[in-house]
């Protein structure tokens, strides 16, 4: 659903235009409620400068304990952007620079232990396992032995 279409003729009355959506709906993968807010200025017949802010959160998958955790949006936005058949869609800029936003490999928190490799456990900061073999040199290096005997190496 595109929200943000501006048309030629929205700028009749006055070179400026303002618009403030509270939902944006936008198609990222994850659940989100992002606000935005935007001060259009008409430059010249075929260009307008967009000038405004996103905020809010979008729901994301650790990538280290799959939980799922909120993660800020908070964005300001600055562009020169043409006219195209008579009308600027800044929806996909938006989008776009919300995706580049959001981190690649997202973490609950930078101390996130994740899930354990011997147990299975979610290792939260208060309720860690107790398994010995986790931080063990000799298991990291061994982990993988078992797949390499049945394949014969």
């Amino acid at each position: 659903m595109k929200q943000l279409i501006f048309n030629t003729s929205d700028f009749i009355k006055s070179d400026t235009v303002e618009r403030k959506i509270g939902k944006f709906e936008v198609d990222i993968g994850y659940s989100s409620e992002i606000a935005v807010s935007f001060k259009l200025i008409k430059i010249s017949d075929d260009k307008v400068y967009v000038s405004g802010a996103v905020d809010g959160h979008a729901d994301m998958e650790c990538a280290r304990c799959l939980c799922v955790y909120r993660h800020p949006v908070e964005l300001f936005i600055e562009a020169e952007m043409d006219f195209l058949n008579g009308e600027v869609d800044i929806d996909e800029e938006i989008r776009q620079r919300i995706i580049l936003d959001l981190p690649v490999k997202p973490l609950c928190n930078q101390d996130c232990l994740g899930i354990c490799p011997e147990c299975g456990k979610h290792n939260a900061e208060n309720d860690k396992c107790s398994c010995s073999s986790k931080n063990d040199e000799e298991f990291a290096k061994n982990r993988w032995e078992s797949l390499f005997k049945k394949n014969g190496r």
